[in-house]
């Protein structure tokens, strides 16, 4: 019975030598796959660049980011309903557009409601190479600083998972937070203007507020091509509430050009009927002696950032 004790503690004796040696070979600084993965995905987040981000995440975490958003968003939609959408992309962004996007496409969209960065860095100090569940392994380090951005080493962190024989970041828990917070309403997308505030209620105005500062004529305007746009008139749409200057400049095969993808694409018109609704809750900036109103469309999911109308003629037309 001694003998057997004295075996097994002789056995765990060895394992336990083994699972630390294991471990202290696991948390040195990592491969230089994995340093050099670690390394991509921290410039692209200094440097503020979504699509360099993107290349910098593994595939399959954007894959299963964009069919989970996008599988709720298509509920949504069943219920008649676009709540979701409007927070994560802009009311202005049709679900069809969505759908077309590729992970990395649907991820970049999805970038510009969020926020992320970094400090520029000279390189990283690494520290340790954590294992992880999943085979995931956390690149833990300090980013030293340009010579001229001083000497204070910030830490950082990366999420990898293997990607082959090389490393990918993963999508990080700090944008996947961000990315709940938008779908659960709890804060809104930094890019989108904030509501306008009733005097001295500090509460949102009513649409209301903002109809009233459109003047009829414009309001008339807009439901003109609202009615076209929905009926798929496009030709009625370009004729009758596109400016005179506009179709002046514009070239006649350009402009045919223009009604055939109006009339082809329901995508466009989608698009072209969301800034003109969104434009009638907003009070635009008026120029040019009152005579040129821009309603701000920024971080409204449309692939511009205004809707600009003129005044020709004592008329009001869509100038662009």
């Amino acid at each position: 019975m001694l003998k057997f004790k004295a075996v097994f503690s002789h056995a765990w004796l060895v394992a336990s030598c083994c699972i630390a040696f294991t471990g202290a070979a696991l948390a040195a600084d990592g491969t230089s796959a994995q340093r050099a993965a670690a390394v991509e995905y921290l410039a692209a987040a200094a440097a503020g660049d979504a699509r360099a981000m993107a290349q910098s995440i593994h595939g399959d975490e954007l894959a299963t980011l964009r069919k989970q958003l996008l599988d709720e968003m298509k509920l949504e939609a069943d219920r008649d309903d676009s709540l979701l959408r409007t927070r994560l992309f802009g009311s202005g962004m049709p679900l069809a557009e969505i759908e077309r996007l590729t992970p990395q496409g649907f991820f970049v969209t999805l970038a510009q409601r969020l926020q992320f960065g970094g400090r520029a860095f000279e390189r990283i100090d690494w520290l340790a190479a954590v294992p992880d569940s999943g085979g995931m392994v956390q690149m833990v380090g300090r980013a030293r600083p340009p010579r001229e951005m001083g000497s204070v080493r910030v830490p950082v962190l990366v999420s990898l998972v293997p990607w082959g024989k090389d490393w990918k970041a993963a999508l990080p828990l700090e944008l996947q937070a961000q990315i709940d917070d938008l779908r659960a309403g709890r804060t809104h997308a930094p890019a989108a203007p904030a509501p306008a505030a009733a005097a001295g209620t500090g509460t949102a105005a009513p649409a209301a507020a903002a109809t009233a500062a459109n003047p009829q004529a414009i309001l008339d305007l807009l439901q003109a091509a609202e009615d076209n746009l929905a009926a798929a008139r496009c030709t009625q749409y370009y004729d009758k509430q596109m400016s005179p200057n506009f179709r002046r400049t514009t070239a006649a095969k350009a402009l045919r050009t223009l009604i055939t993808a109006c009339e082809n694409r329901e995508v466009l018109r989608e698009q072209l009927l969301g800034a003109i609704r969104i434009a009638r809750t907003l009070a635009p900036r008026y120029e040019y002696a009152g005579t040129r109103a821009i309603y701000d469309l920024s971080g409204r999911g449309l692939p511009f950032s205004a809707l600009v109308l003129e005044q020709v003629n004592k008329n009001w037309y869509i100038a662009e």
